[in-house]
């Protein structure tokens, strides 16, 4: 029996470690219209161990500070389900978000009580599918623009930014030379947002990890290079700057047909069209998994009514003003009370806050969404981790 016991917590423990990343994959069956992920699999596989692994007096609980508060978010995506989008669609938007939050609750205790090996298997895992998605574009004959894979094509970048934070924070060194191999195929990817997003991670890290001599040498050029720019103005001409590539008559009389081939006219619209749907319905949003729906009425071709590729507007779109701060409270919490202090943890927590900022102002919404909106605060409670409650059995 105790045998048993030590393997069903090993296997949670592995399992554990793993999903994350396993978020980052494109590992998915098709069953009775629906998509179902390995990684959601292990989700409700995760669950159910930790159930039966509790229930046995072997497994603890480690909840965050605040993030309790998110059941007010629960309970109100159910009823803002139920009433706008009806039963099935609220009930399901609702049991989505409850296997996410319940699993990376789960998750989360598993990083705190055995850290070491936590860690271990959760960057061997991202380096494992990173080596997979590039072998498996090599072997489609692509050598860059790795895309073909879902969301797959976001783990580079993460891997890379994951594992700065994490030798910047514990000062280890072992996973620098798997990510200087790595940093050529994070450029080769051509995944632009990823790209983006590490490079500003790793320059909040650049400034911090430099001495002083360095520190006052980065400020002199930024100084100088400011000097040179105001004393040239006509460099700096932002009068024909347009924030979007497309004019207001080009989306009002929009060509449907040029929209499904041109990724950013469509891209345009989206967020256009969205950005109205939310100024009409700015305090409870249309209801979940109802953008769509909405988006319709914009549309001529059904197959343009898509998400806006920002999961901050369909977010308030779908939940309004109400859902995205019930989303956020845990946030507010956590740096309100006081749960972290300057140092290398808050430069670890607003590297990542960067990250995950910047990834999803360009992402769709999805489970890979889900965690990375809430990957800045686990890590923020994780290298803070005296800040928790315990729930034991």
């Amino acid at each position: 029996m105790q045998i048993r016991v030590k393997t069903i917590n090993t296997i949670l423990l592995v399992l554990s470690a793993m999903l994350v990343p396993m978020y980052f994959t494109d590992f998915r069956l098709y069953f009775a219209g629906l998509i179902i992920r390995l990684a959601d699999i292990m989700s409700l596989a995760i669950i159910g161990l930790f159930i039966v692994s509790y229930l046995k007096g072997n497994s603890k609980l480690l909840i965050p500070k605040g993030f309790v508060f998110l059941l007010l978010f629960l309970v109100y995506c159910l009823i803002n389900g139920i009433s706008q989008s009806g039963i099935f669609k609220g009930i399901v938007a609702t049991f989505q978000w409850l296997i996410i939050l319940s699993t990376l609750a789960i998750v989360y205790s598993h990083s705190i009580m055995q850290p070491e090996k936590f860690t271990d298997i959760f960057i061997k895992t991202l380096l494992c599918i990173c080596i997979f998605v590039v072998l498996y574009h090599f072997s489609e004959g692509k050598l860059m623009h790795y895309k073909d894979l879902g969301d797959a094509k976001y783990v580079l970048a993460l891997t890379g930014a994951l594992i700065l934070s994490y030798s910047y924070f514990y000062q280890d060194k072992r996973y620098l030379i798997a990510l200087a191999i790595l940093y050529p195929f994070i450029l080769l990817s051509l995944e632009r947002k990823g790209i983006l997003a590490f490079h500003v991670v790793l320059f909040v890290y650049l400034c911090f990890s430099l001495k002083t001599l360095a520190r006052i040498g980065l400020l002199a050029i930024l100084a100088l290079s400011l000097t040179f720019l105001l004393m040239n103005p006509g460099i700096l001409d932002f009068s024909n700057f347009q924030l979007f590539e497309y004019n207001e008559y080009e989306m009002v009389g929009l060509d449907e047909e040029q929209a499904l081939w041109v990724s950013n006219l469509h891209r345009q619209s989206l967020l256009e069209n969205g950005w109205e749907i939310f100024n009409a319905n700015w305090a409870f949003g249309v209801g979940p998994k109802m953008l769509p729906q909405s988006m319709l009425n914009y549309y001529f071709n059904p197959g343009l009514a898509l998400y806006t590729h920002n999961v901050f507007l369909d977010t308030l779109i779908e939940q309004g003003v109400t859902g995205l701060t019930l989303l956020l409270l845990p946030y507010f919490i956590f740096i309100c009370s006081g749960s972290i202090r300057f140092g290398k943890g808050a430069v670890c927590f607003v590297s990542l806050c960067l990250y995950s900022g910047t990834m999803l102002f360009f992402m769709s919404g999805g489970a890979p969404s889900m965690v990375l909106f809430y990957l800045p605060l686990f890590a923020g409670f994780i290298l803070n981790n005296k800040h928790h409650s315990r729930v034991e059995k």
